[in-house]
């Protein structure tokens, strides 16, 4: 009996493990005038200074996956024209907040503008070469994240087209899992390593349009850099100065 209780315990300790705090948020966008789904809608929310979006599949269905638990308000944009919908959407721990059925009712008034003659000098115009990344994170972001211990979960935060499978492995959008490259300051590996969280320069994830200097994957591709002693030097003397003050 003595046994079946201890096992008993175990059991409910190991549930509560388990639990996660991320949710996800689903539903379909369809055109009202015709009852068909909309493709390639951007689809996006928030969440405190985060923001996560996606794009709506060819059957209008949408979902954005790793969600804080929590309430949400959704921004649906069809080329021009955008569509809030006021209505809170919960996303529960382990859960599925569902949007429902949308109708994109957006509405565009045409108005006459005023217009103006722009000048600009082509000598200060710089514009950057190559894609940029989707989203990045620095070293002090890192650093004061909860998750700063676990750099998969921490990674899954940053875009919704990453998520963790049950393995524990990374899957971006599209892809299979293992199907991804994740670079470490130049160095190519295959996974995502755990490193001391005060060692992080910054991170920055590729889920599409990635640079041909990374190399051809189907997956993603993760960037990591890690702090340099000029870095590290760098921190001390600012740590130096703010003391003296």
């Amino acid at each position: 009996m003595r046994a079946l209780i201890i096992s008993g315990f175990m059991l409910a300790g190991t549930a509560a493990f388990g639990q996660s705090s991320f949710g996800d948020l689903i539903g379909t966008l369809i055109d009202p005038k015709t009852n068909e789904p909309i493709y390639n809608a951007m689809v996006v929310t928030t969440y405190g200074e985060a923001v996560y979006k996606t794009t709506t599949e060819l059957d209008g269905r949408f979902r954005m996956s790793a969600m804080p638990a929590g309430n949400y308000e959704v921004y649906y944009v069809v080329e021009s024209d955008t569509l809030f919908d006021p209505k809170q959407i919960e996303v529960t721990p382990d859960g599925i907040g569902d949007a429902g059925m949308v109708a994109f009712t957006a509405v565009s008034t045409p108005e006459e503008l005023d217009i103006y003659k722009v000048k600009y000098d082509k000598d200060q115009i710089h514009l950057k070469k190559g894609v940029n990344p989707e989203i990045k994170m620095t070293g002090n972001d890192i650093r004061q994240s909860a998750l700063k211990f676990d750099p998969k979960t921490l990674l899954t935060t940053m875009t919704t087209d990453v998520r963790k499978n049950d393995d524990g492995e990374l899957v971006f959008r599209g892809a299979r899992a293992g199907d991804m490259i994740c670079y470490i300051d130049g160095i190519k590996m295959q996974d995502v390593p755990n490193m001391p969280s005060a060692s992080y320069s910054f991170m920055m994830v590729y889920s599409g349009a990635i640079p041909a200097k990374y190399g051809d994957t189907n997956g993603g591709v993760v960037v990591i850099e890690t702090l340099s002693y000029t870095d590290l030097f760098n921190e001390w003397q600012r740590k130096m100065k703010r003391a003296e003050k």
